[in-house]
């Protein structure tokens, strides 16, 4: 499988895996179900028949999510717990002091489901971590509030400590950043400044954006990049937008931004929502029936936060109120949430905004013809329909002149796949998701 497929989708899909082989069944080990649905839909055909050219007695295949205490999680423990020690005991020296990062426990890439918005980025973090410092640096990942920047650039520190306890893992929000060195400079305490953070073996940085217009922040940034940059040590910044859009950053530092690779996290569409759902459902071990999940995917579209925030809303209504979920509960213990979201986007403003982004009539982008000038922002407008909206895919076909479900999800499929190697379509699709935003 390695062999026939893209170095990027294998990494994103098969590295995590394992085989095992029991008479004539085999068994891939995946790890999340995401991971297995997707494995099974697109993949099982080629998988079987790759496994039939090694071991011709297996005549099925089957797919099972790893268990629970099969999946190695990090935790912030830099070293063993030791046993009590008697009074006259003397603790030992440690060989080499280790500065306990603050990363968030859970914010590992075992926890991280993976979709079509995010396979891209997961694959080169996974790439960053097994070759810090020497591939992808910086890794600049880039997005919308809550679609799990924080959490994939997290990962990479916790992969990175996994192998290496002792390595020095250095993670800040770019404020704490600015305010450290303010703090510096008043106490003139610079030179530890610089130490704890150019001594780093990972610096990862979050919402780098707000380096703009502070011009010392962004010399002593500078400094600090090249410092680290130049000794192989891996960087890794966060920002809601691409460094040259960064407004009042300078040159030499949208430059160096980016010089590594710059990879961006979508809104996540309906089936990763759903997917990332039932893996919260497992971690609270809280049982919700699929057709609440499904609900709460197709209501709440905007960010994996606002979800997550649902989802933990309504396990709090159900077990206070005593209740089975369903969908009544839903809409009794969100409907305020739900109706707020639903609110924000519809297919007209989707349509006008990409109207608009292209210099074409609203009827020309509805209707049937096919010139070329038309075709992509015709898919690009069912795209954001799908994404960001509720409708099925027959009401979309309904919208789009009448056109059969199935030219709406090929629209779709076609945007989503080619995301991942046009960076220029990223943009103008992540300009117009913003203007569709921004309406009132």
């Amino acid at each position: 499988m390695e062999v026939s497929l893209p170095k990027m989708q294998f990494a994103t899909w098969f590295k995590d895996t394992s085989l095992e082989i029991n008479g004539d069944t085999a068994s891939i080990i995946v790890a999340n179900s995401f991971s297995k649905s997707w494995l099974q839909n697109h993949h099982a055909k080629d998988i079987l028949e790759a496994i039939q050219k090694q071991e011709k007695s297996v005549s099925s295949l089957e797919f099972t999510v790893k268990k629970q205490d099969q999946t190695q999680r990090m935790t912030l423990e830099l070293s063993p717990k030791k046993a009590p020690k008697s009074p006259a005991e003397t603790p030992p020296v440690p060989a080499k002091a280790v500065i306990q990062p603050t990363l968030n426990a859970s914010y590992t890439f075992d926890n991280f489901i993976v979709g079509n918005n995010s396979a891209l980025a997961y694959a080169v973090a996974k790439e960053a971590a097994t070759h810090p410092g020497k591939k992808h640096n910086p890794l600049f990942i880039y997005g919308g509030v809550g679609l799990g920047k924080t959490h994939l650039a997290q990962a990479v520190g916790h992969e990175i400590l996994g192998k290496d306890s002792s390595k020095k893992i250095v993670y800040v929000s770019c404020e704490t950043f600015t305010n450290d060195f303010i703090a510096a400079i008043a106490g003139k305490k610079m030179s530890q400044f610089k130490k704890n953070y150019r001594d780093a073996d990972v610096l990862i940085v979050d919402d780098i954006q707000f380096l703009s217009a502070k011009e010392g922040s962004q010399e002593e940034f500078f400094h600090t990049y090249n410092t680290l940059h130049q000794n192989s040590r891996q960087i890794i910044l966060t920002a809601d937008k691409i460094p040259q859009a960064i407004p009042a950053l300078e040159p030499r530092l949208q430059s160096r931004f980016g010089a590594g690779i710059v990879v961006d996290l979508q809104p996540p569409n309906l089936e990763t929502r759903i997917a990332i759902l039932q893996e919260k459902s497992k971690e609270k071990k809280v049982v919700f029936p699929d057709n609440v999940l499904e609900h709460l995917a197709k209501n709440i579209s905007s960010n994996i936060r606002e979800l997550e925030g649902a989802l933990n809303r309504l396990a709090t209504f159900c077990e206070f109120n005593c209740v089975s979920p369903s969908i009544s509960i839903v809409n009794s213990a969100l409907g305020d949430f739900i109706s707020s979201n639903n609110r924000t986007v519809d297919s007209s403003k989707i349509i006008s905004c990409v109207c608009k982004y292209y210099s074409i009539g609203k009827d020309d982008l509805l209707g049937r013809a096919r010139k070329k000038e038309l075709v992509l922002p015709r898919q690009i407008a069912i795209f954001l329909i799908r994404e960001q909206t509720n409708k099925s895919l027959p009401e979309i076909g309904k919208i789009f002149g009448g056109k059969d479900h199935t030219t709406i999800l090929h629209a779709q499929k076609k945007i989503e796949s080619s995301v991942l190697i046009d960076s220029s379509l990223k943009s103008d699709i992540e300009q117009i998701r913003q203007n569709v935003l921004s309406i009132n």
